[in-house]
């Protein structure tokens, strides 16, 4: 694993009277995130929340779609 993939404490948000939150400056700058980025916010567990690009979900869902056949092709070749 890389230095720049290893997770890491980066700071505290504080959820504001309109349920808002900042994302600390230097998560900002670690992301290279930009005036009106659009972030998915996600569920993982019943407290937990993750915060990723949208266009990171877009990469991830376009490589995917790439290689469903192959997915395909490999789950019925598998036995059940």
């Amino acid at each position: 694993m890389n230095k720049s993939s290893q997770k890491k404490f980066i700071g505290i948000a504080t959820v504001g009277e309109k349920g808002q939150i900042v994302i600390p400056a230097e998560a900002r700058t670690a992301m290279k995130l930009a005036k009106g980025e659009k972030l998915i916010v996600m569920s993982t567990h019943n407290d937990t929340l993750m915060i990723m690009k949208a266009s990171r979900l877009e990469a991830m869902a376009s490589h995917l779609t790439k290689h469903l056949e192959s997915a395909r092709k490999l789950i019925k070749k598998t036995p059940k």
